[in-house]
């Protein structure tokens, strides 16, 4: 599992400080780009840029336990869960002080930018994924 954890901002609150849901889920996209770096080895800018490849959410489902305030420390949890031919299932869990906020489940599909459609992983990225399954 790979973990980080990020702040809550004012940016990412509605008037009252408390999480506007939109912006979990760029906090957790934010989480998943490092994980990208720190498990695949390859930086979204070289994966998009540099190898033409995409991993855009085809699904997700979400669940809030408690609301997150301006100024939590989120921390997230990235787990995989299923490795198929072109696509990924992916756990993140976001706590705060050790309390649970929120979960979301994650399908991704690893897709040619320029075809616009998937592609099966790479032999050496699809190995390092099957050891990090949970």
């Amino acid at each position: 599992m790979f973990q980080t954890s990020l702040p809550l901002r004012f940016a990412h609150c509605d008037p009252a400080g408390i999480a506007y849901y939109p912006r979990y889920f760029e906090l957790c996209d934010a989480a998943i780009e490092d994980w990208t770096a720190a498990v695949l080895g390859i930086d979204r800018r070289t994966m998009h840029q540099d190898m033409g490849l995409g991993l855009p959410t085809v699904s997700l489902h979400a669940d809030f336990a408690e609301p997150s305030r301006l100024g939590d420390q989120l921390d997230f949890t990235v787990a995989v869960t299923r490795v198929g031919r072109s696509s990924i299932d992916l756990a993140v869990d976001i706590s705060s002080a050790g309390e649970p906020r929120f979960a979301v489940r994650y399908t991704q599909v690893l897709t040619d930018l320029a075809e616009g459609n998937s592609r099966a992983w790479p032999p050496d990225l699809f190995d390092r994924l099957n050891k990090e399954i949970a």
